[in-house]
């Protein structure tokens, strides 16, 4: 003998009567609604004070804690900062010196061109990776990355006087 199982629960319902309240018992709940309206509960002001004097502190503690945070970066970027400028500058005075003695030695303008065109890709690359470090701020990969790209540019300019220089010696040997 099956069942549904909704059958058996509308058989449950249909056996269980709602309760009702008492007689009277509106009446009772009115009464005593009325008397206490006409009484006025007393704010707690302490409690308030409370509330103001946690809130004060809360916002003080966060205050202090952003205002020495933003101290301690200010400082480490702007070492940080300095003393990338210092690297760079002191690269870019040594590449412009290697430049100009190759720009005097070369006797070919087709190889000058060519290694102007090289400095120049690295130079962009350079200045991509510059405007990187100042969004990332205080990111030791990509000041690593620009110091490398100096050097390179260095290096490069050092290979080709040398070369030149060889080339030199061969032609006065001959």
């Amino acid at each position: 003998m099956k069942k549904n199982i909704k059958d058996i629960l509308n058989e449950n319902d249909a056996t269980l009567d709602t309760p009702t309240l008492p007689t009277g018992h509106r009446a009772e709940f009115l009464e005593k609604l009325a008397t206490t309206e006409g009484i006025p509960s007393k704010p707690k002001s302490f409690q308030y004070w409370k509330s103001i004097a946690a809130a004060c502190v809360l916002f003080l503690g966060i205050g202090a804690v952003l205002y020495s945070n933003y101290g301690e970066t200010a400082i480490v970027q702007s070492s940080l900062f300095t003393e990338m400028k210092s690297i760079e500058d002191e690269y870019l005075q040594h590449i412009a010196s290697e430049w100009e003695t190759f720009q005097l030695t070369a006797n070919d303008e087709s190889l000058v061109k060519k290694y102007e065109e090289r400095l120049e890709n690295l130079d962009a690359s350079y200045q991509e990776l510059k405007q990187a470090f100042l969004v990332e701020k205080n990111s030791l990969t990509t000041l690593d990355k620009m110091i490398k790209n100096l050097q390179m540019r260095l290096t490069l300019l050092q290979e080709i006087q040398q070369h030149l220089k060889r080339l030199q010696d061969e032609q006065k040997n001959i």
